[in-house]
């Protein structure tokens, strides 16, 4: 390695006879417009103080003389070395001097002075960048302007330096386009001419330079391809499509889902290179076959993605749910799945069962406001923990259904209850993406007419952010807690294409605007168009029949076999010793042949008392009436009309009464012992699964 101080434009770009390419190993031309405004600030700056401006280092190493031209590739500083030649090309289309023009076709391109060789139009520039960037570059340089990718920051970086090159003149009538190319002569470099015994991938590895630091995506296209002889034929055949398929943009989140699939550890991406490369050689991987698998993986990536494919119609729109919620975590286990429907594993039918049931998971998590952070965790494990018994495939659907049911997590699948009172009570407007798909669902439900989810419709309150005198009084006495409580709920949420226009007008008149629009949303404001006032109630009936409705479209799942995922450390309890459920953790119950996973004892009480009032409502109520603490030695009140008398003052779901559940968990089984007795229901007709927590 021989390292000198250079001059880019003296040492890279004036010589003759000379290109520089880029190898295929290397990210794409991508300088930011900050990038390149600071450059041209710093040769503005070095051509006014006379000095030089040193600019970062270029690695480069001698290829081949061919046809009297001397070949090198850049190893490091191919973002430098483009983005100065798209500012001579730049400097020399702002000229009208034939002379500086002149001049800069010198810079850019080989001269055959004598027309000795036989040298194409390729040959002739003196730059080669990657093939996508070398196809902009070409029609850049033949001035074929209106046939450039206007999204390529080949074309957008020379636009922008033809508009900060005017700029310049028009602020210093003292500069002229000559000066501008005077500050380039002052760029300097550290000029790093490899040797034959040098590894180009490690240096190009360890480089610092002042250049955007490399992604994960820049390393391992640099580890696939520049460790292999037929660079050109991989770029072509498989790297170039596999970023077709999945975008620049999102190549590095690609990587990641990629190795977090195939790997025991977490990729994070401090560490998903290194990850990278153990895997390779630990699987014996050649380039070649490294690159198939990643293509094959890129094409699943592009339709979950949206793009083109031969799927199902019904496949790519539960996709598109996905995408509009925003659940791209779920990708690293879908390749597994979508595999399995390649290797004929399951048929469209189950794969489409299977997406519709992580649509409906997903929705029901969002609107119940459980956390995302255990989603990467848990998708990554997922198909291991449910197919690593083989036999489970067979009932595939079943399988993924049985094991969300018996989960006892946090990542459990989230009951009708708590979907239901989630959706009646909760803020669904700040959960940006769920609103609209979630309302749009429901318009579009069993709807001939689909109604566009992007077609310009908007999230509209039906009683506004802020409240007018006319809709306090509306409102009634309470209206400030009512407005706080309600306003972002479902029950007080539409669709309309008038929002800027509705904002915070009366009752009526908003009354008016939906009703012009009521040809193309009828489901969602059938129970709006009929009132002629607004108020909590007519917000909590509403809210009632769009949940039923949500629920509806969105079922809890049913399995047609049980497959057991069952914790050996779990056993199954009765409620005759209140004692033994000290120190447990509760898996699910059993009520009347009925199986209901929960989350806590005390989630256990709240469903029984809800499903035994609602098999008959007269056993609970007389016990709110004469305030009864059901169990006879207990302090606290269970059952009450009053508030402040039963500890917590948790009201059953749709009545005016409340109940206690602060409780611990023996006193809790005490409860539940006692209001079968009074229900008449046979205490074997009940048991629960629990663990112990004491070593924990």
């Amino acid at each position: 390695m021989k390292i000198e101080r250079g001059r880019i434009i003296n040492d890279f770009i004036e010589p003759n006879k000379r290109q520089y390419s880029i190898p295929v190993y290397q990210r794409n031309y991508e300088w930011s417009d900050e990038q390149c405004k600071k450059l041209f600030a710093d040769i503005i700056d070095a051509h006014n103080k006379d000095r030089s401006h040193f600019c970062g280092s270029i690695v480069y190493a001698r290829l081949k003389d061919e046809h009297n031209i001397d070949y090198f590739v850049i190893i490091d500083g191919q973002q430098r070395i483009t983005t100065i030649y798209l500012l001579i090309k730049a400097l020399m289309d702002s000229t009208d001097s034939d002379a500086e023009k002149a001049q800069f076709m010198s810079a850019l391109y080989n001269e055959d002075k004598f027309e000795k060789y036989d040298w194409d139009e390729a040959s002739k520039l003196k730059l080669k960048p990657i093939k996508s960037d070398n196809n902009q570059l070409m029609l850049l340089m033949e001035n074929k302007i209106s046939e450039l990718d206007k999204s390529s920051d080949i074309y957008r970086n020379y636009m922008l330096f033809r508009d900060l090159i005017n700029k310049a003149l028009e602020k210093d009538p003292r500069l002229t386009v000559p000066g501008i190319y005077d500050g380039l002569e002052h760029l300097t470099c550290a000029k790093i001419g490899l040797e034959d015994e040098d590894a180009p991938q490690e240096i190009f590895e360890r480089i610092n330079s002042t250049g955007l630091p490399l992604s994960l995506s820049d390393k391992i296209r640099n580890f696939v391809l520049m460790t292999d002889v037929d660079q050109e034929s991989l770029y072509e055949n498989y790297w170039l499509p596999i970023e077709q398929n999945v975008r620049r943009n999102k190549m590095s989140d690609f990587f990641l889902n990629f190795l977090n699939m195939q790997l025991d550890v977490f990729a994070k991406d401090n560490i998903a290179y290194d990850c990278f490369k153990d895997f390779y050689y630990e699987n014996h991987y050649t380039n070649q076959s490294m690159l198939e698998e990643l293509k094959h993986y890129s094409e699943l990536y592009k339709v979950f993605q949206g793009g083109e494919n031969d799927f199902s119609d019904k496949t790519n729109e539960l996709l598109g749910g996905l995408r509009d919620l925003k659940q791209t975590t779920i990708y690293v286990f879908l390749f597994r799945v979508f595999d399995d429907r390649l290797n004929d594993v399951i048929n469209d039918e189950i794969l489409e069962k299977v997406l519709e049931f992580f649509l409906n998971y997903s929705v029901r998590r969002i609107a119940c406001e459980i956390g995302s952070n255990s989603l990467r965790g848990l998708y990554k494990t997922l198909y291991k923990r449910i197919f690593g018994n083989a036999g489970n495939k067979e009932y595939y659907y079943d399988a993924i259904v049985c094991f969300f049911t018996q989960l006892n997590s946090g990542d459990k699948f989230p009951t009708d209850s708590e979907f239901a009172i989630a959706l009646r009570e909760k803020d669904i407007y700040h959960k940006l993406d769920l609103r609209k798909y979630l309302l749009s669902t429901i318009e579009n439900y069993n709807s001939k007419e689909k109604l566009e989810i992007n077609s310009g419709i908007t999230i509209e309150h039906i009683m506004p952010q802020k409240l007018s005198s006319d809709w306090q009084r509306m409102l009634g006495s309470n209206w400030q807690n009512d407005h706080a409580e309600y306003l972002h709920t479902l029950g007080n949420l539409t669709l309309t294409g008038y929002n800027s226009e509705l904002s915070n007008r009366s009752f009526s008149d908003k009354k008016k605007l939906l009703e012009e629009n009521g040809a193309k949303i009828k489901t969602l404001n059938i129970d709006v168009l009929d009132k002629d006032s607004w108020n909590v109630e007519y917000i909590k009936s509403r809210a009632k029949r769009l949940s039923d409705k949500v629920l509806e479209i969105f079922s809890y799942p049913e399995s047609s076999i049980e497959i057991s995922f069952k914790d050996p450390r779990y056993k199954e309890y009765g409620c005759e010793d209140a004692d033994e459920a000290t120190n447990k953790s509760i898996e699910y119950f059993m009520l009347q042949g009925e199986k209901i996973y929960v989350n806590s004892f005390v989630d256990m009480l709240r469903i029984i008392v809800k499903k035994l009032y609602d098999e008959d409502p007269s056993v609970i109520e007389e016990m709110a009436r004469s305030n009864s603490r059901i169990v006879s030695w207990s302090k606290n009140v269970m059952f009450s009309y009053e508030p402040g008398i039963t500890s917590g003052d948790q009201k059953i779901e749709d009545t005016d009464i409340y109940f206690s559940e602060k409780f611990s968990a023996a006193h809790i089984m005490c409860v539940i012992r006692s209001l079968l007795e009074n229900y008449g229901i046979e205490l074997t007709e009940f048991s629960y699964s629990a663990r112990s927590i004491k070593a924990e």
